[in-house]
């Protein structure tokens, strides 16, 4: 075992899979006269490169949560920093919320490597690997264009990698894009996780810090340059005005530069239906525990989306300014069937189900 889950309490299919896909395991004869002793073949390890920043990046989170469900089915999964001298938050634990963070001399004894940061020097082993392609296709080109991260120069020479086995992405809408950069390689869709057990519904005192309305409706948004917060402040406030009734809006995550958002926020804040308005937060299952509704610009399941959802809290993809009628039926919803949705939909265990599928089909 390897978190205390037994192998053969896994359902037959990961069992054999875990069997076949084990370090020294061999098809051959056994001789029934042979005094040499069986033991259980050890598990996979896999090695998921990713640059440790615990409850600060999404893409992190989302890493982390993969490597728990894994480890659930019996897999050896770690988590592995490809350059932890240069960690940007000075994190240098050994494991973070009980899943191991563990050496680059561990993940160099890794059957398998799994990229989400970068490989860095890990790439010179020539071990087979698996690309999980976190970011937005057209955020990362722009990134790419305006001088930042070039993303796009990454596919681009990934394709040709040997060592690369398959692309994978946790959003069906990315994959066609990605289909584009990796023409030689499989890229298959894996559905998103989100931590259930974390982020659940239960009782809160959160109160927005005095700032809150009969009707709480959050926006937690991280601005982007493909992608931001102007449709659901508008729509809101269209919203609010038509309504009139005693209802706050809350912005958790505001712009790095205000320019142009500064003057929108006040207009909203003129009419006294602005609550709190504030750049990054750490206790956002709070927020949507107490929130009447979440607003996102967003058409995937980022992480807005199935943290909010798995609290419980409703959540509105808006489109434009005109999704004013859709704020009241979504307000509607009941909280314990967006919950079980989030079940059905971001459980870490079947994310990692689809996942070890994915080695299956290309190691």
């Amino acid at each position: 075992t390897v978190t205390g889950v037994q192998t053969c309490a896994l359902p037959i299919s990961c069992r054999a899979f875990t069997m076949v896909f084990s370090i020294g395991s061999r098809r051959r004869p056994i001789d029934p006269h042979s005094h040499v002793s069986l033991q259980a073949p050890q598990p996979m390890k896999i090695a998921h490169i990713a640059i440790v920043t615990p409850r600060r990046c999404g893409l992190y989170e989302t890493t982390r949560e993969l490597v728990m469900g894994l480890r659930e089915l019996g897999l050896d999964s770690r988590i592995v920093d490809p350059q932890p001298a240069k960690n940007p938050v000075g994190w240098n634990g050994t494991e973070d919320r009980g899943v191991p963070v563990d050496s680059l001399e561990w993940a160099k004894g890794a059957d398998v490597l799994v990229n989400h940061s970068g490989l860095g020097e890990l790439e010179k082993l020539g071990k087979p690997a698996i690309h999980i392609a976190h970011g937005r296709p057209r955020h990362s080109f722009l990134s790419e264009v305006s001088g930042g991260t070039p993303i796009y120069s990454y596919h681009f020479k990934n394709n040709q990698d040997p060592n690369l086995k398959a692309v994978v992405t946790f959003w069906h809408q990315h994959k066609p894009y990605l289909d584009v950069m990796y023409p030689d390689k499989p890229v298959h869709h894996v559905q998103s996780p989100v931590d259930l057990c974390f982020w659940s519904p239960g009782g809160t005192s959160y109160d927005f810090a005095g700032q809150g309305g009969g009707v709480n409706i959050v926006c937690t948004d991280a601005f982007r340059d493909d992608i931001d917060a102007y449709d659901p402040i508008n729509a809101y406030a269209l919203w609010a005005k038509q309504n009139g009734i005693n209802s706050k809006l809350h912005i958790y995550g505001k712009p790095p530069s205000m320019n142009g958002w500064g003057a929108l926020i006040r207009r909203v804040q003129e009419t006294g239906k602005m609550g709190i308005v504030q750049g990054w937060a750490s206790e956002l299952q709070n927020v949507y525990r107490a929130a009447d509704l979440v607003l996102t610009a967003h058409t995937i399941d980022v992480r807005t989306v199935r943290e909010a959802m798995a609290c419980g809290c409703p959540v509105l993809r808006v489109a434009d300014i005109g999704d004013t009628a859709r704020i009241d039926q979504t307000l509607k919803q009941n909280r314990h069937e967006v919950r079980n949705q989030a079940e059905r939909l971001y459980n870490m265990s079947e994310t990692a189900k689809q996942f070890l599928e994915v080695i299956k089909c290309n190691l």
